[in-house]
């Protein structure tokens, strides 16, 4: 049993691609596989057999991104790898690296790094799969405390800076810079919302293949309507995507009537009514 992770498919793929930089890493110096969550789990047992058979001294242990179940005595004085089955948006990344470094002098770690089959943002040191050309958004100008940060001010944007301090263990001076600091640089945006469930009861995506000129105009209309909460040009046969909002759907259907049905330089739709949306579930209308 004990080479049996060895025998799966994703496992092969993944020593294939990481292995021998993985032992190159840890040389001949005693070190530690970090398996992180359930599919770290997985491939960390898959590479730490893996290292075995190749004589590499390794122990393993296991812990969450939070740093619980993780064996202090078994990583100190070692070189550590922490192993993942993918870094999608890199939180899971950085909440863990930042536990492990602030522990680095405490248990005398000698280095830290991190390995996945699938990395899409680019932070891992070893990797197998990079999907970082592909992704929506990179994490690579923020930390673990940011991202704590945001996730507060997401729920409430009015919440207290000494209320966060608490839970972040820095001080309220420190989390004010860390908020004016990705004010200025455009990563973090505070502002009011109505929530699409206290004024909506109906929404609906209209598909709209038009002219490039009535694209254009239709744009500029609909970006000061307060009906329209989602606005997008889109290749192929459509080329707007709207998303409505409204009371009921009778105030949709004279919406759709009167400000594109009637414009002659649209030249098919495809609507598509239902319930409110799930995400978004607020809103910033244009108020004049």
């Amino acid at each position: 049993m004990e080479n049996s992770f060895l025998e799966f498919g994703p496992i092969q793929k993944f020593t294939k691609g990481v292995g021998d930089k993985v032992r190159e890493y840890f040389g001949k110096e005693r070190g530690c596989v970090i398996a992180l969550g359930d599919d770290g789990f997985f491939y960390g047992q898959g590479l730490y057999q893996w290292l075995l058979k190749q004589g590499v001294k390794v122990d393993i242990v296991f812990m969450d991104d939070e740093g619980r179940g993780l064996e202090e005595e078994k990583i100190k004085g070692k070189k550590l790898l922490v192993v993942d089955n993918d870094i999608v948006t890199g939180s899971g990344y950085k909440r863990t690296m930042e536990l492990l470094r602030s522990r680095r002098e405490e248990l005398k770690i000698k280095e830290i790094k991190f390995a996945a089959l699938c990395d899409r943002v680019g932070l891992a040191d070893f990797s197998v799969e990079d999907y970082s050309g592909h992704a929506t958004w990179s994490l690579k100008e923020l930390d673990g405390l940011d991202l704590k940060i945001i996730k507060f001010l997401s729920k409430n944007g009015r919440e207290s800076f000494v209320r966060i301090a608490k839970d972040t263990k820095l001080s309220p001076v420190g989390v004010k810079n860390r908020v004016e600091k990705m004010l200025q640089r455009g990563i973090l945006k505070i502002k009011g919302a109505l929530s699409l469930g206290k004024f909506y009861t109906a929404s609906a995506q209209v598909n709209i293949e038009a002219d490039q000129e009535t694209v254009t105009l239709l744009i500029e209309k609909f970006e000061k309507s307060p009906l329209v909460y989602h606005l997008v040009k889109t290749s192929g046969r459509f080329n707007l995507v709207v998303g409505l909002a409204a009371a009921n759907l009778i105030t949709i259907e004279d919406f759709i009537a009167k400000e594109i049905r009637a414009n002659p330089g649209v030249r098919h739709l495809e609507v598509n009514v239902g319930a409110l949306p799930i995400i978004p579930c607020t809103w910033h209308p244009p108020i004049s």
